[in-house]
């Protein structure tokens, strides 16, 4: 073979080879563009000639538990233009007429226009007839699609609970947008093929997606209960000069939320219904922490009931610092500090607790920790570690301040005090359903855990009943008619968040309670916010607790377990109700009153006649007469000297009379302070509180 031909043998035999390689190049290329590019060049090529607009889908509808709607959609009209092709068509003399009928003015329209996008809304969720105007100017490249519009019929009813949907029907706030993926539905996807230009052709088929409407959601809230509580909240923050105000109605057993109302001083506004003070806001609870304090002390053993406490006749250091009191007291009983609300009495009784008995039982009652409630944004409140707390702390804690909890946290701590000892999580909605009626969600209660037992939980209810119906009690303004009320005052003084002092002249006050109080079925907590000093809890809280309190029993139709006063008893009769509060109250703080040594009592608990009251206390004189079904009437404190009938007398229809001298109440008074000089915090008689029962009844029957 000669040197010309294999030299050209070689050259074509690496030409091919060379040709053969990117054959094989060009072939895996499209390979990999087939198989690992293809469809996200597919989507590419379709969106340089179709676009597309999202249409809201109906919004499912909201409802209370009664079925009234807080939230519904409706179907309105949104005018829409294609800019370059209204833009040739017309002069701007013409459009003129487009934007009367729009509402706009003729400069906003022109730059809507000049956006240079083959797609503008001119108007959105117009009403029919405006929307019709502009369409029936006939321009060409103006058009109008069906859109639902988000509206609420009751007005600001449960604004922030219920929230806020935007323009493009997603939730913003509340259960809008807590449960935005179960209420938005599906949306409508309108799509539509466009030039190389990038201009519309609205004259090709249209693709439209079938729209599907959201879930129906049903509330725990009763409209009726949230107007009242939000109408009562709204006159007390007008009357007191308070910046807002918030209320809570709870059932403490299933943790189903009945009102949670939110009220500003200036009156409901869009920033109302994107904020939910009752749930994403902290305050300190002042004395209401009282109630909890004292639950914590009694599960820990650290008290009980009868042991008293010596409150320093109103001051009374705690390092450098003084902590007062409202007013000066001296030996008083758990009931006493709770009743007339001694903040040295509870600053002592969390100093005896100790700091990490102290925080584990507030951490038990939920507090620093959020409820769970299904509502977006809520807070965790401020509860600092134990071993941050100094002794001054650990004091001031024990009457609210230092520590910050949400509206819904106290009354969910309180729900457990009320449903016998149980954390319970509150919610707000019952359930969700779908356009067939088919349940998506439903809600049930859901128990935490127990933080106290049912006997302390027991006694706790009836501590707090004094605070309303003692002599003493700061939330007398509490009560309602034919109803036995447990509640706790609360007044606390604010922070300054620039110096970190507590302002002076500037409080917040509160009042939480439950009832009826033998069969709690409301937990009630209303604070206002930023009120003066002199606005107490007691003073401007309080009275709206019974308005709303009358108003929603009334509501449930609860009927009242309590005798009415024109016809009532100190003590009940044999066919009296099982849990009126005066027998339960004695058989609590007096068990041993009629001991073996009371030998008089002992003897005439049996005949017909009127028994001999001589000489008894008045705890024992309780006692006797509930087991001798008489009713009393009494004048004075001690012991009795007097008594009207006569022992032996035939019964008459009236009650028995009795008048009572202190001499030897005083003497027995002396030998407890002095036993108490040794030992600190000692038993004291427990007829106070029973002894307040009476007269409040006596002062009603006036």
């Amino acid at each position: 073979m000669n040197e010309p031909f294999r030299r050209r043998r070689v050259r074509i035999g690496a030409l091919t080879i060379v040709l053969a390689a990117l054959f094989a190049l060009i072939a895996l290329r499209l390979a990999a563009l087939v198989v690992f590019d293809g469809p996200r060049l597919t989507a590419l090529a379709r969106m340089e000639h179709t676009g597309e607009v999202a249409l809201a889908a109906p919004r499912g509808p909201l409802s209370d538990r009664n079925g009234e709607p807080l939230a519904l959609s409706a179907e309105t009209r949104s005018v829409y233009a294609r800019p370059p092709q209204l833009l040739a068509a017309s002069t701007p003399q013409e459009r003129a007429p487009l934007a009367a009928a729009l509402g706009i003015t003729p400069s906003a329209l022109e730059a809507k226009l000049h956006r240079r996008a083959p797609f503008v809304w001119l108007r959105r969720h117009l009403p029919p007839a405006r929307a019709q105007a502009a369409e029936a100017l006939g321009l060409d490249g103006v058009g109008a699609l069906n859109e639902y519009k988000r509206f609420y019929p009751e007005g600001t009813l449960a604004a922030p609970v219920v929230g806020l949907a935007g323009m493009d029907g997603q939730g913003l706030s509340g259960l809008e947008l807590q449960y935005d993926r179960l209420i938005r539905g599906e949306p409508v996807v309108l799509r539509f093929y466009h030039d190389a230009l990038g201009h519309p052709i609205f004259d090709s088929p249209l693709a439209l997606k079938t729209p599907e409407a959201g879930a129906r959601v049903v509330l725990t809230l009763d409209a009726r209960i949230q107007a009242l509580a939000e109408n009562d909240l709204a006159a007390e923050v007008r009357k007191s000069g308070a910046r807002r105000g918030a209320a809570v109605v709870l059932d403490p057993f299933s943790g189903q939320v009945l009102a949670l109302a939110n009220i500003a001083a200036d009156g409901a506004s869009i920033g109302e219904r994107l904020h939910d003070t009752a749930v994403q806001d902290a305050f300190e609870p002042g004395s209401t922490m009282k109630g909890l304090l004292a639950s914590i002390a009694l599960q820990d053993g650290a008290i009980t009931p009868p042991q008293r406490i010596y409150c320093e006749d109103g001051a009374y250091t705690v390092g450098r610092r003084v902590i007062h009191d409202d007013s000066p007291h001296g030996w008083l009983d758990l009931g006493g500090i709770i009743e007339v609300s001694s903040n040295i009495g509870a600053s002592k009784i969390a100093l005896k607790l100790g700091a990490k008995r102290f925080y584990d039982g507030l951490r038990a009652f939920g507090l620093g920790a959020r409820t769970g409630i299904d509502l977006p944004g809520e807070a965790r409140g401020i509860l600092r570690k134990p071993s941050a707390w100094r002794e001054i702390d650990l004091a001031n804690h024990g009457f609210g301040q230092g520590v910050a909890v949400t509206p819904i946290q106290l009354a969910a701590a309180y729900a457990a005090i009320a449903n016998g000892g149980y954390l319970v999580r509150p919610y707000v909605v019952k359930a969700a359903y779908d356009a067939a009626g088919r349940p998506l969600l439903t809600h049930t209660p859901e128990v935490l855990h127990r933080v106290i037992a049912p006997g302390i939980a027991h006694t706790m209810n009836r501590l707090l009943q004094g605070v309303v119906n003692g002599p003493d009690g700061t939330g007398r303004l509490a009560r309602v008619s034919d109803f036995v009320v447990a509640g706790k005052t609360g007044t606390a003084q604010m922070v300054n968040p620039t110096t970190g002092a507590y302002y002076q002249s500037r409080l917040v006050a509160s009042f939480i309670g439950f009832l009826p109080a033998g069969d709690p079925r409301l937990v009630i907590l209303v604070v206002l916010y930023d009120v003066a000093h002199g606005h107490f809890g007691g003073l401007t809280a309080a009275p709206v607790f019974s308005d709303i309190a009358s108003g929603a029993l009334s509501d449930l139709n609860v009927a009242s377990t309590a005798p009415h006063y024109d016809a009532a008893s100190l003590l009940p009769t044999a066919g009296a109700a099982r849990d009126d509060s005066a027998e339960e109250l004695a058989d609590q703080l007096a068990p041993a009153v009629l001991s073996g040594d009371d030998t008089t009592a002992a003897a005439l608990t049996g005949g017909d006649g009127v028994p001999d009251f001589s000489g008894l206390s008045l705890r024992r004189a309780f006692a006797l007469a509930r087991r001798r079904h008489f009713d009393l009437e009494v004048e004075g404190d001690g012991y009795v000297v007097a008594q009207r009938p006569a022992p032996g007398a035939v019964p008459g229809a009236g009650p028995v009379t009795l008048r009572l001298a202190p001499a030897v109440a005083e003497a027995e008074k002396a030998g407890a302070l002095k036993t108490a000089s040794m030992h600190g915090i000692l038993a004291a008689p427990a007829n106070r509180i029973a002894r307040a029962r009476h007269q409040a009844r006596r002062r009603s029957r006036r």
